[in-house]
């Protein structure tokens, strides 16, 4: 029941993108249901489709970007050790550009970010899928 802008401060993320609001990204009511986070991998560059192919071949969904918001609060330090992106369904921005959730993080503090859908990520980029 918290707002997105409740979810970002809980995050107490050193950066937050101010488009990361309750305007754009509405927080949705959620079920008690636990979902489970699922970190894919590569070894190559990706498109944000081909990782979206692969997560399906490996039965996964795709994550709601109420995902990253709360993987986020839930688990600070995990972006610190490499970039996550949520590949939830693109938010376009006025300008008509499609942009996902991603959080990274190094020692000197943690951030909450969007960029665009159609990036080529590089290969130290991981993805967050949920098990179906």
């Amino acid at each position: 029941g918290r707002t997105t802008e409740e979810l970002v401060r809980a995050g107490n993320y050193d950066y937050a993108n101010p488009n990361i609001n309750s305007r754009n990204f509405p927080a949705r009511r959620t079920t008690s249901v636990m979902r489970e986070i699922v970190i894919l991998e590569f070894d190559h560059d990706v498109t944000s489709d081909e990782a979206i192919v692969e997560a399906a071949k490996q039965g996964l969904d795709r994550p709601v970007y109420e995902d990253a918001l709360y993987f986020g609060v839930e688990h600070s330090e995990v972006q610190r050790e490499r970039p996550m992106v949520f590949l939830h369904e693109p938010w376009r921005n006025p300008y008509g550009s499609r942009s996902v959730l991603y959080l990274w993080g190094d020692a000197g503090g943690r951030g909450l970010y969007l960029h665009y859908f159609g990036y080529r990520w590089y290969r130290r980029y991981r993805f967050a899928f949920v098990r179906k």
